[in-house]
């Protein structure tokens, strides 16, 4: 994917969300949408991509079968999950072709939302919970990361989706792991952002101090 970012003096810049599974990161993005930022959900475009581009749906068959979509045309995410998370050589060769069908379609659902948004603010937000494994964060002006203490996201996960703790352990176990020291050190160029979600701390006055931080950039 290429480093060129993909704001121009015209087009709104972007913020890049992100967040581990129960941090919180749907919740701060709504936080942003009520304070003005439009928000573009990657995870729902690329769910979105099987159905909403004939292109996607050929590549797809043709990478992982034709099994892969009901009668309707509707896919089936179950297999296709149990292909691609397979835990073998092929599985993880399957998930590699699979991103390099759908990330490139996100990224062009990307750049042609931005510059059709009105952004009084001069920022848009992506949201994506692989914002760092996809490259996306390329395609980002800044990144907010909203973090939580482990023992705090387990609990909200079980309590939102009724998982046991060990069905929640295994997904936040396959979520790649990042401080956000380290994502500091290892991505110099860009500006970050952290919002503690942790219960503790209060998120109004950690978003009204994100934003005032965006607009002196």
């Amino acid at each position: 994917m290429s480093e060129k970012r993909l704001t121009t003096s015209t087009n709104p810049r972007i913020l890049g969300l992100t967040g581990g599974i129960g941090a919180g990161k749907s919740f701060v993005g709504q936080m942003l949408v009520q304070s003005g930022l439009p928000l573009m959900d990657s995870d729902a475009v690329a769910r979105g991509a099987y159905t909403d581009s004939e292109q996607v749906r050929q590549q797809v068959t043709a990478l992982l079968g034709a099994e892969v979509y009901d009668p309707e045309g509707k896919p089936r995410y179950d297999v296709i999950a149990r292909k691609v998370f397979a835990p073998s050589d092929e599985g993880r060769s399957l998930l590699h072709d699979l991103e390099q069908i759908i990330h490139p379609y996100v990224s062009d659902r990307l750049e042609t939302w931005a510059k059709e948004q009105q952004a009084p603010e001069g920022w848009v937000v992506l949201e994506s919970a692989i914002l760092w494994q996809s490259g996306f964060y390329r395609l980002c002006d800044a990144v907010v990361v909203v973090t939580a203490p482990e023992a705090v996201r387990v609990a909200r996960v079980q309590e939102r989706d009724g998982a046991s703790l060990e069905q929640v352990q295994a997904r936040i176990n396959r979520q790649a792991s990042y401080s956000f020291a380290a994502l500091q050190q290892e991505h110099p160029e860009l500006p970050l952002y952290q919002i503690q979600n942790d219960g503790v701390q209060e998120l109004e006055e950690q978003v009204a101090q994100l934003l005032a931080c965006l607009a002196a950039l």
